[in-house]
């Protein structure tokens, strides 16, 4: 019997040794090049050569193994996909100033197992607005940062946007704050929180995009003024959060983000959380409000002697939320308990109600209707000056190079032309995703058979001109072609939606963000509505796009009075 378990024993043993060679097989091991540089005690070019030989080796990461180390200077750890520590081996920064592990232009990054100590932030990520960038920060424990234990860099314009940012099963000790986040998608889950022990007048964490909370374990260590949990700057959902009660806690949320009237805008979402906050006298509630959200939502939350929300004094509730748009506001408090758990305050939901919902003042971002009028009558002067594109056309868009699709027919016994004599074409539908009529964005006026389409706005968004109940015979002419003339604008892009009448499907037949958008397209109407014979009746979704994204970071505005020319929109034969 006794042999056996020994044996059971031995067995596992083995097992977990070979699971951990094989773990770390792909890592390159700091230990190794500290004892290659005599084991100093200032750990910091070690680590960098470490690094430095990970990238040469396009190895997984590096590899900290148990024990302690010491650093001087940031450590730049773009070079690496992974940092990896084997029991929580203790990093610390001996410079109250620096940065411990920072990298700019980290796309897919981990970083788990690391105990930090001191510095100024501690794990600092980001990029350049680089498309499906995830960083993750999983299972490491934060000491005593002077800055922030986990920042997301917010570079430039859009800088960290894109990136699905997770920070998971970590702890956090006395930072004077846990977490910045800047991206479209962040998540804190499953992780403890002890604030540092004085903070004044300043948030544990900062949202500036979309950052979700959930299972959080907060102890709040209440010492001086103004303290609070988070500070919201765009949406921000929490779920079992435990705001606690330790010295009489303090205020949750401070919310900054001001609605918006038109799109989608921000909003706060607190759910199944324990909230008190009587320990910051200025603002104890749940959520205090410097600015009102789109929506705030509180349900199921013990709100331990503090009202739901409170509004800023300052605030002129009276004309705050005139032009916001129907159906952008939300305001929902139910399932709560704690006495004085049940409603908003009434003021703000009585302006709320009753404001006044019209045009939205776009000030001088938008043309007026007379100085529209004005720029329409210029705009169609230079277009009568601008020459025909030379024909034949040839559809080369989304092809690969030096390949060619449809040939522009010629006869007009072989086209159908689609025009505003000849069809019905307005700006009367509602933007994407955005309450508010395209003709406050656009602008439209024929041109002979040209027809102008100018822009009214200095405000990126994705207007379009909408062309109804085209009926198409898909055996005689089954090509939807269109070209613009190259008027020379250099801003804003194009692109093509067509909607089946019949079946409610629509298809997006191209997007062009080239700065030669003047070509001929040419669409099989066959292949994209996926209909072979008969007829078919369509409507038309043209797109003049506010912006032309160039690259990362830099991207190219269409101004208001800039304009596309439409040479011709036709339905074409084989």
């Amino acid at each position: 019997m006794h042999y056996r378990l020994i044996s059971l024993f031995s067995l596992l043993v083995i097992t977990a040794l070979a699971v951990c060679a094989q773990e770390v097989s792909g890592y390159v091991n700091v230990r190794d090049y500290i004892a290659k540089a005599g084991n100093p005690a200032d750990h910091t070019e070690a680590i960098r050569a470490a690094i430095a030989e990970s990238g040469k080796q396009r190895t997984f990461g590096l590899l900290f193994p148990p024990g302690y180390y010491r650093v001087s200077d940031t450590i730049d750890i773009s070079g690496v996909n992974e940092v990896v520590g084997q029991a929580y081996p203790r990093i610390e920064q001996t410079d109250p100033e620096k940065d411990i592990f920072y990298s700019n232009s980290a796309w897919r990054k981990t970083v788990r197992g690391m105990s930090f100590h001191s510095g100024r932030d501690q794990v600092a990520l980001g990029n350049k607005n680089t498309d499906q960038g995830f960083l993750l920060v999983s299972d490491c424990r934060f000491f005593q940062a002077n800055g922030v234990a986990v920042r997301f860099i917010r570079d430039k314009d859009w800088g960290t946007a894109s990136t699905f940012c997770l920070v998971e099963k970590c702890t956090f000790t006395d930072c004077a704050q846990t977490l910045i986040s800047v991206s479209d998608q962040s998540h804190l889950r499953d992780c403890w929180i002890s604030t540092k022990v004085k903070q004044d007048n300043k948030a544990a964490i900062e949202n500036y995009g979309v950052l979700t909370c959930q299972n959080i374990l907060g102890v709040p260590r209440v010492s001086h003024n103004d303290q609070r949990w988070i500070d919201n700057y765009g949406t921000l959902t929490c779920k079992t959060f435990r705001f606690g009660g330790e010295g009489a806690g303090f205020t949750p949320v401070v919310n900054f983000a001001k609605y918006q009237p038109k799109l989608w805008g921000g909003g706060i979402t607190l759910e199944d959380c324990y909230v008190s906050a009587l320990g910051n006298n200025k603002r104890a509630c749940a959520i205090y409000l410097e600015e009102i959200p789109n929506q705030i939502i509180i349900k199921g939350c013990c709100l331990a002697g503090v009202p739901a929300v409170k509004v800023n004094p300052n605030l002129d509730l009276k004309k705050y939320f005139t032009g916001v748009r129907p159906g952008m506001l939300n305001f929902d408090i139910a399932g709560n308990f704690g006495e004085f758990s049940g409603a908003l305050p009434t003021e703000m939901i009585t302006a709320a109600a009753n404001r006044t919902v019209g045009a939205i003042d776009y000030g001088d971002k938008q043309l007026s209707p007379a100085a529209t009028k004005k720029a329409l009558a210029a705009a169609v002067a230079t277009a009568k000056r601008i020459p025909a594109a030379p024909e034949p056309g040839v559809m080369t868009y989304g092809l690969p190079k030096g390949q060619h699709g449809h040939r522009q027919v010629t006869d007009p016994a072989g086209y159908i032309e689609i025009t505003p004599k000849t069809h019905a074409w307005d700006l009367n539908d509602m933007l994407d995703g955005i309450t508010e009529l395209t003709s406050a964005y656009l602008a439209m006026a024929p041109v002979g058979d040209d027809v102008v389409l100018m822009s009214r706005m200095d405000e990126g968004s994705y207007p379009h001109l909408r062309i109804r109940n085209i009926t198409v015979d898909l055996d005689k002419t089954p090509y939807l072609t269109w070209r613009l003339k190259d008027n020379g604008v250099k801003g804003g892009h194009q692109a093509m939606k067509v909607i089946n009448n019949a079946t409610d499907a629509m298809t997006k037949l191209m997007e062009d963000y080239n700065t030669d958008q003047f070509g001929y397209y040419a669409y099989d109407l066959r292949k994209a509505l996926g209909v072979e014979h008969g007829t078919v009746t369509i409507d038309l979704k043209l797109y003049l796009c506010g912006t032309r994204i160039t690259g990362p970071q830099s991207f190219v505005k269409i101004n208001k009075g800039e304009f596309f020319l439409i040479d011709f929109i036709r339905l074409e034969a084989e």
